[in-house]
């Protein structure tokens, strides 16, 4: 059993770093992340490149859309999500960071779920940091918190419209999946940024 790690990118390649270093951190090595850079300029797909090579790692894989979306990464988000491969799906952001326990505890927590998720610590309000004890609504859950099976989540699309489309992907799960069984983890395990 595998995280698959979606983190859309454009230009920032210096919080690449950051995120693929805390995946390298986790203590349970059964992941993959896949970076999607939404056609970034050349020389930046270049230093992406170079990042890529750097960790040297073959869960680590960079696909480049040939064309620009600028629609918050929901489109390679929803690309990635498409061509997820691993029983399990997170959905994340180039600016965001995992504890190194998270793919362990949140592997240990699936058994038996549809949906994982838990607490982080959020940049929120004035770009202060603040814990954020997730829930199922709107406001309270991020889309880098949680992760979902991946063919289930790969029936549902992304409002690429919208800069809340994290939230509804949340809310078309819950309805397309009635039966569908959640699982919170109580711990913070994830940060925004």
């Amino acid at each position: 059993m595998k995280i698959e790690f979606i983190i859309p990118t454009y230009s920032r390649v210096n919080h690449l770093i950051t995120i693929i270093g805390s995946l390298m951190a986790q203590s349970n090595p059964n992941w993959k992340a896949h970076v999607v850079a939404d056609c970034p300029p050349d020389e930046i797909q270049d230093a992406m490149k170079t990042i890529v090579e750097f960790f040297n790692d073959d869960r680590i894989k960079l696909t480049i859309l040939p064309e620009r979306h600028n629609d918050w990464g929901h489109t390679p988000r929803q690309y990635g999500l498409d061509n997820a491969t691993e029983e399990w799906v997170v959905m994340t952001g180039e600016d965001n960071y995992y504890t190194p326990e998270f793919v362990d505890i949140m592997l240990e927590e699936s058994k038996n779920h549809h949906f994982v998720y838990c607490d982080m610590v959020h940049n929120w309000i004035n770009r202060d940091y603040i814990p954020l004890m997730s829930k199922l609504q709107l406001g309270r859950i991020d889309i880098g918190s949680f992760m979902v099976k991946t063919n289930m989540g790969q029936k549902i699309k992304l409002k690429k419209e919208h800069e809340w489309a994290d939230w509804f992907f949340v809310e078309e799960f819950q309805k397309k999946y009635k039966v569908a069984k959640y699982k919170k983890v109580n711990k913070i395990l994830y940060v925004h940024n």
